[in-house]
């Protein structure tokens, strides 16, 4: 998905909060083309700051592109970031800054001003791996008192480290520069080469700053040798004032928490005070005053990537079907009084499902706010007693940019009906994501991030559904497995449904279901899915709806399924995949014209949607409706599909039964039966041979997946129980097979076949191998099978007799 640049700071209205924090304390406030002047009421003159206290565009920058560690042969690596640094050999230009091979559009709309030199050599590939900027900016004495710091607005392709007076204060995609030695972060490849240029904000806190001269430098990295394109634009850096009384808190957030007799909450503040959140039953508002007898939860926080400061707290021991009040903040620094309510913490319950609101992608933020709170607006009247609002992921276009988030926190709802947030590819980039929403059952070494960007797995059961989330942006598969496995196993038990969700579509229609990272994820997860018996997957990512056949291992569970049906049954491993159309319609992708086979409905008529989702012990019914109308024949609310699932009965998944029933003996005449029903394996007809019956079938083929790094040794081996049939049996022994790989993958080989003990030996009685795999073996799933021969001696008592083959996987 694309990254379209745009300005990165919060909008005009949080500035006027904190000007109007400088009213109170000093008096008068003068807003004019240019510069903000705040009067002093007792004496002095004037505070004036510019708009902007340099800019790419209008700030003269030294800077270098000849290859070279601008540190080189000093013992120091950031001398450079200092001020007193011999540059003038540098060239000097005003920007934007950037290299397209060798012309001067960059994308998105923007344009380079001073081409710099993109080649090593001058003319071709490789790429120069670092340019170096430096520039410096004034800041009286008095101007610097009256700040709390700068806030930067940069716009950047591919990575960027950015310090002032040799200290760091900002970094973006810049993973690898912090985890080469020290002394090569100067010049290195960085970045992960995600699209066009992407904006971020940021603020140098006060500390960084001092009164006189400021010396700015950044590094600006490719991501590789043959990097198209680099781009760097310092597009502001205004002042930050600091604002009187209280902080200012903002972007208040009411999430999802471990289970339904919690709620967490999240919210930021201009200034890193101790503060907490209050909670009491609405019941005890008085006159509009925040009940006398109320709970605090003392939150916790810390410094987030916009400068500001972000807190977290859990509401807990809620009581259902009560109405509660809550605020956050201190003593004479209150928020406003938001509410919520719960409900019965046992029985059916519904939640509301959004794809990718994305603020800020059109390039129109209104636009794209307006179509997001209309779409909750839309789905929570039509749906007053919903308990959760799911989030596709992608909440914000720009990872870094404050003005999206804000944007996209405007709703009321948010803070009214706990919200389940999903980490998208437009999320990732930064740690902001991380630091708006408060995750219950976090586990960050799962799906984990980077230095510079969120990431993370968590779940959390609400009313008996367990619900999983995890971080699609990492393919980090061994952390995701280990972590859903556990997490399962520990819980699974508890649950009448299990659910998980993650960013990228892994069975949708649009353009991103031919993506090569998209064809990764989709080799993998499924089987696992399958295996461990979850029920629906919730995704976003390619702007249009999708809903699957139901799928087991990857592949269409029943081939009889018709395409749209309104009720599908699920049987062991089968899995329901819904992906989500944008909810706020800031973005549409055209489905692909040639179709997908596991598309049971594919839906994009450029409107927004959303999903409704009821669940009952019994079923789970998807509703997707239209939150906005496309003609007079599909109005708001009308139904864009409609499906429910429900469970066929679950068979032993960890053993196979084996049936074969022996023939009583008449002459001229052999029959043999077999039970084809689910769970049994088919051994054929029997015929009679000399001294004893035989019968050949198939076992039920076992797939084998392994994606874990330096593929670690395992096995598969079975062990035939004997058969019985009421109280006649006769021994197991007499079972052989010869094992096969049907479908290859992941060096997966065949074990050796076991003949029949009719003659010698202990037959499948004793634990034989159906197929392994070596150390060192490659990543990939194989499909096991094995022939069986079994050999009945012809003094066995006639009669249907079962026996019961266990799996045994070791590694």
């Amino acid at each position: 998905m694309e990254n379209a640049p745009v300005a990165g700071t919060r909008p005009r209205e949080r500035r006027r909060r904190l000007i109007t924090g400088a009213i109170a304390a000093l008096g008068l406030v003068t807003l004019s083309a240019g510069f903000l002047t705040v009067g002093a009421t007792s004496a002095g003159a004037a505070t004036s700051y510019p708009d902007t206290f340099l800019s790419t565009a209008s700030t003269t920058w030294k800077y270098s592109d000849n290859n070279t560690d601008p540190a080189a042969g000093n013992s120091d690596r950031l001398v450079w970031t200092k001020a007193g640094f011999a540059d003038t050999s540098w060239k000097s230009a005003k920007g934007s800054f950037g290299v397209k091979n060798g012309g001067t559009n960059i994308g998105a709309g923007l344009t380079i001003g001073t081409r710099l030199n993109q080649y090593i050599n001058g003319t071709a590939f490789p790429d120069v791996k670092t340019f170096h900027f430096r520039s410096s900016f004034d800041l009286t004495a008095e101007q610097l008192a009256g700040v709390d710091g700068l806030r930067a607005t940069m716009t950047y392709d591919d990575a960027v480290q950015v310090f002032v007076n040799g200290t760091k204060v900002a970094g973006y995609a810049d993973a690898r520069v912090e985890a080469a030695v020290e002394a090569e972060r100067n010049l290195v490849y960085a970045g992960t080469g995600g699209g066009d240029p992407v904006s971020s904000s940021f603020t140098i806190p006060a500390t960084a700053l001092q009164a006189g001269t400021n010396t700015i430098a950044i590094a600006l990295y490719q991501d590789r040798e043959s990097s198209s394109d680099a781009y760097l634009d310092v597009k502001t850096l205004t002042p930050v004032l600091k604002p009187t009384g209280g902080p200012v808190l903002s972007d208040i957030i009411l999430g999802v928490a471990g289970d339904e007799t919690q709620r967490n909450l999240a919210w930021y503040s201009s200034t890193d005070t101790t503060q907490v959140a209050q909670i009491g039953l609405a019941s005890g508002v008085v006159a509009g005053a925040f009940p006398a007898s109320s709970r605090t939860v003392t939150a916790t926080g810390g410094p987030t990537t916009s400068g500001e400061f972000n807190r977290f707290a859990t509401f807990t021991d809620l009581q259902e079907n009560t109405s509660y009040v809550y605020r956050v903040g201190s003593e004479g620094n209150w928020s406003s009084m938001y509410s919520f309510r719960t409900q019965e913490f046992e029985g059916d319950f519904n939640f509301l499902f959004y794809g990718d609101p994305q603020i800020g992608s059109s390039g129109n933020i209104p636009n794209d706010t307006a179509g997001w709170a209309d779409t909750l607006d839309v789905s929570t009247t039509a749906y007053p007693d919903a308990e959760l609002l799911f989030s596709a992921g992608d909440q914000v276009e720009t990872a870094g940019n404050e003005s999206h988030y804000t944007a996209f926190l405007q709703p009321d709802e948010l803070r009214q009906i706990p919200f389940v947030a999903t980490n998208g590819n437009h999320d990732v980039g930064s740690k902001a994501y991380e630091q708006h929403f408060n995750t219950p059952n976090t586990d960050r070494t799962a799906g984990p991030g980077s230095s510079s960007g969120s990431g993370g797995d968590y779940w959390f059961i609400h009313k008996g559904v367990l619900f999983l989330d995890i971080n699609s942006n990492s393919r980090d598969y061994t952390s995701h497995t280990r972590w859903i496995r556990d997490v399962v196993a520990e819980h699974g038990d508890e649950a009448k449904w299990k659910v998980i969700a993650f960013h990228h579509s892994i069975y949708s229609g649009g353009p991103h279901a031919t993506d090569g990272d998209v064809e990764d994820r989709r080799n993998v997860l499924p089987t696992l899915f399958s295996e461990l018996g979850f029920d629906l997957v919730l995704q976003g990512h390619d702007h249009s709806y999708a809903r699957s056949y139901l799928l087991r291992n990857g592949e269409k569970a029943n081939a009889d399924e018709a395409a749209g049906a309104d009720t599908v049954t699920a049987g062991p491993g089968g899995v329901l995949y819904v992906t989500a159309n944008s909810a706020s319609g800031s973005k549409y992708y055209d489905l692909q014209s040639q179709g997908f086979w596991w598309l049971s409905v594919a839906n994009q008529e450029r409107v927004r949607n959303y999903s409704a989702i009821d669940i009952t012990d019994e079923e789970i019914t998807v509703t997707t409706l239209r939150s906005q109308a496309n003609g007079t024949d599909k109005p708001v609310n009308s139904v864009v599909d409609k499906v429910t699932l429900n469970r066929a009965e679950t068979p032993d998944v960890d053993t196979q039964q084996l049936q074969v029933t022996v023939p009583q003996a008449a002459a001229g005449e052999f029959i043999w039966a077999v039970d084809g029903t689910n769970g049994l394996v088919d051994l054929g007809t029997a015929v009679e041979s000399g001294d004893h019956y035989s019968a050949e079938g198939s076992i039920n083929p076992i797939r084998v997946t392994d994606t874990r790094l330096n593929g670690p040794q395992w096995s598969i081996s079975a062990q035939v129980s004997d058969f019985t049939s009421g109280d006649e049996s006769f021994s197991g022994k007499y079972l052989g097979w010869t094992p096969s790989v049907v479908e290859a993958g992941g060096d997966a080989v065949a074990g050796d076949k076991v003949e029949s003990g009719f003659v010698s030996g202990d037959g499948l009685s004793a634990s034989s191998t159906l197929g392994s795999a070596a150390t060192g073996h490659t990543r990939g799933s194989a499909k096991l099978g094995a022939g069986l021969e079994l050999d009945i001696p012809v003094e066995v008592t006639d009669g249907t007799y079962q026996a019961t083959l266990t799996l045994t996987a070791l590694s």
